[in-house]
């Protein structure tokens, strides 16, 4: 019996020595083994059929807008975004009180968020108010044309970026729209 005992612990304490050695092994290596690798990391392009908004813009008139701190085409496509991400859905049938749906609310929520920001920067003196324009003018263009894309992976992105910055360069320079 003491034998076998023996026996056993031998055995349990030959196999910890290598996960033992193991662990040290792991521990002492502490080079990269690619070097000469850039730390800067890839991050996702994302790919978008898009279309001209030129028709819906037209049909818009002078009257069905107001008056916007970037300009009056940001001020139509404002209009536009609320008219395509937006409807009215009734209560209880036969109240006249609606509810407002948002289409897609993650990517709505972002670029209100987004026109938030710049106008604070813009006031703060941060950023020029034709910057300002340019990258909102932007932004507007890829939430009209993902309304109707497939966009799990896109409005992902938009949750894990806590950074109005970095979800602005997520507009603008990650997002490729081809016509």
């Amino acid at each position: 019996m003491k034998r076998k005992l023996k026996l056993i612990t031998f055995i349990f304490l030959l196999g910890a020595g290598r996960l033992f050695a193991q662990e040290v092994l792991a521990l002492a290596h502490t080079g990269d083994t690619k070097k000469g690798t850039p730390s800067t990391i890839n991050l996702p392009v994302f790919e978008f059929r898009a279309s001209s908004a030129d028709h819906d813009l037209n049909s818009i008139s002078k009257d069905m807008i107001g008056e916007h701190a970037f300009g009056q085409s940001v001020s139509e496509k404002l209009y536009l975004l609320e008219s395509k991400y937006t409807y009215e859905v009734p209560i209880v049938p036969g109240n006249p009180q609606t509810r407002t749906m948002v289409r897609k609310p993650v990517i709505y929520d972002a670029v209100k968020k987004i026109e938030r920001h710049l106008k604070k920067s813009v006031k703060k003196g941060e950023i020029t108010t034709e910057s300002a324009s340019d990258d909102f003018n932007k932004v507007l263009d890829v939430a009209f044309n993902v309304l109707t894309a497939e966009t799990e992976s896109f409005e992902k992105t938009i949750t894990e970026t806590n950074d109005v910055n970095s979800l602005t360069s997520l507009f603008t320079k990650r997002v490729s729209l081809v016509f």
